[in-house]
């Protein structure tokens, strides 16, 4: 007699949870759909008052799916994830962030392994230039930069035997 409850109850528990994801899944879809018909409506003509009403809803909308569908459920066979979309962390870019030791400034400007090593340890990055998000200004700089170290390498090492 237990053992009927326990299935029964086990039924009745793994039963609910796969509706709930049903439940997310539909809801998430559901919201895209209205967000791709608030965006038709705002490439067409509509009054001031519908297009705040328009964009708040749209925001609000955008947040939900942020809060709430950006990781969708899954278990076994259920729902698996069919956005085209990749959804991002915030440990994204930590092996951009990882310092690394004996890291080299990476060139194909030389075929001979020897003179590639020559630049390698004769060039030396800008602090100037090695800025996140660096401007058009700094970039031609940067770039001429590079240029010149590069004429004055060629003249040392055609000195160089």
């Amino acid at each position: 007699m237990i053992k009927w409850i326990l299935l029964i109850l086990t039924t009745v528990f793994t039963t609910k949870l796969y509706a709930d994801e049903a439940y997310f899944q539909t809801r998430c879809d559901s919201i895209k759909k209205e967000r791709e018909t608030i965006r038709s409506k705002l490439r067409h003509g509509y009054s001031i008052k519908e297009g705040e009403y328009l964009t708040s809803r749209d925001k609000f909308l955008f947040t939900q799916l942020a809060n709430h569908c950006s990781k969708p459920k899954k278990s076994g066979s259920a729902y698996q994830a069919t956005s085209s979309t990749s959804t991002r962390t915030p440990n994204s870019n930590w092996l951009l962030n990882q310092k690394v030791s004996n890291m080299s400034l990476h060139s194909d400007s030389y075929k001979d392994a020897a003179k590639l090593d020559a630049w390698s340890t004769f060039y030396k990055l800008p602090k100037r230039c090695r800025k996140k998000g660096i401007g058009s200004a700094d970039f031609v700089w940067c770039s001429e930069y590079r240029g010149k170290q590069k004429d004055l390498f060629e003249a040392q090492w055609k000195e160089h035997p």
